[in-house]
């Protein structure tokens, strides 16, 4: 199979319940179409709130393992590590080979990973079911989502997604330590591992293939594809601003506010108050629907989340780094919202393997997640916070400017007019 010609940007894309977008009939295919959405929002949901659900749980297995910082370290960065590597290959087997069996495959390597850190014997075993754990979380973020969009022909679907995870990522720390405490540290797995049996054998009764055709092309030819289109590239752009001032942030803000007194518990519910202003900002750009998925609508909220970071290079006193942290979280939500439907508006309208897009877009949130700490930690040192924090605004600023001429001079194959786009 081939795949299909791209539709015309001036026209919307098939409804969900159109005959031709699902293969059966009207009310059938809208019904199993919405049951597919709601059981990938379920999916992601549960892998956001099992990577975070560590966090509480690391003291333990510090003093169980007797581990070192570098060890204990290593469990949280063991995930991004493992999605960094297994995106761009999943994608491109999501392609060739179908993102439902993909699909399928992640949520099966979720539950064996859940189950293998709840009865992990050594320090050892723990570490390669995170690896694996990761493996099939990078494996959602790209062939689940490829499935979603392609079989309900709406990216703006794919929006939710980041909704939910942003439920899931500040649920998974409170859900794991409260039924660590009561029912022991292996608990928190073993009801995720069932959930998870539960989720992925809902999933493969859903009988909704993509509508795109699979993907012949090779791998490095749906790259260089995807380099040439305009949308993808904003959406590349999305998440690399967005992940790698998260990471920066994350790593960041702890130490200053921690330097100026306040308690473990006062710095989580900083964030838990910036996750908050996450959520309400995902939430309304999903509203918002196609309408925000735009080019403009990724360079403005770039460009704001720049100017967001200045409280912190004016100071690192609590309020000012408070101020940034919910300021650059809010404006983070947009970016992470619209990045992965603007990506599959470009796979879908420019003829390219939306699994590959969703493995591109998903590998360099992974790669921002495990550099960009690095770069900060290795600034912070003889620079100081308020210089890292500047930096980081420079970097972003002259990188988007850099980046926007560049734009304009190569006028890539997918270029759209940004007033457009």
């Amino acid at each position: 199979m081939t795949p299909q010609p791209p539709p015309p940007t001036d026209l919307p894309l098939a409804s969900p319940a159109s005959p031709s977008a699902t293969g059966t009939g009207e009310g059938a295919g809208t019904s199993e179409i919405r049951r597919l959405r709601y059981l990938v929002y379920a999916l992601v949901l549960v892998s956001s709130l099992l990577q975070t659900a560590i966090a509480p749980l690391l003291p333990s297995y510090a003093h169980r393992f007797q581990l070192g910082g570098v060890q204990t370290a290593a469990l949280l960065a063991a995930t991004g590590i493992a999605a960094l590597a297994v995106s761009v290959p999943a994608g491109a087997l999501a392609d060739r080979l179908g993102a439902r069996g993909l699909t399928l495959w992640a949520g099966a390597l979720l539950a064996l990973s859940s189950a293998a850190q709840a009865f992990a014997p050594s320090y050892t075993l723990l570490l390669g079911s995170r690896l694996i754990f990761g493996l099939g979380y990078g494996m959602v973020w790209t062939a689940a989502l490829a499935w979603l969009a392609n079989a309900s022909r709406d990216e703006s679907a794919l929006a939710g997604t980041v909704t939910v995870s942003g439920l899931g990522s500040i649920a998974g720390p409170a859900f794991a330590g409260f039924i660590a405490q009561y029912f022991g540290l292996a608990a928190p797995f073993v009801v995720a591992s069932v959930v998870m049996v539960a989720l992925t054998a809902m999933l493969a009764a859903v009988h909704v293939e993509g509508t795109t055709s699979v993907a012949r092309t090779s791998l490095f030819a749906s790259l260089r594809a995807a380099a040439g289109d305009a949308r993808v590239l904003g959406a590349t752009t999305a998440v690399i601003v967005a992940g790698a001032s998260s990471g920066i942030s994350t790593l960041l803000v702890p130490l200053e506010l921690h330097a100026a007194g306040a308690s473990e518990g006062s710095i989580g519910l900083v964030f838990s108050a910036a996750a908050v202003l996450f959520i309400i900002g995902s939430a309304a750009t999903g509203r918002v629907g196609q309408r925000a998925v735009r080019l403009k609508t990724v360079l403005a909220a770039a460009l704001v989340l720049a100017f967001a970071i200045s409280p912190a290079t004016v100071s690192t006193a609590p309020l000012f780094v408070v101020l940034m942290l919910c300021a650059t979280t809010a404006t983070r939500s947009v970016l992470w919202t619209v990045g992965y439907p603007l990506g599959a508006t470009g796979a879908n309208q420019s003829g390219l393997g939306l699994g590959v897009v969703m493995g591109l877009l998903n590998g360099t949130w992974a790669l921002t997640a495990v550099v960009s700490p690095l770069v900060a930690g290795a600034l912070v040192g003889p620079l100081g916070a308020r210089a890292t924090f500047g930096i980081t605004q420079v970097a972003l600023a002259g990188g988007l400017m850099v980046g926007w001429l560049a734009f304009r001079a190569w006028r890539p194959v997918g270029h759209v007019r940004i007033g457009n786009a």
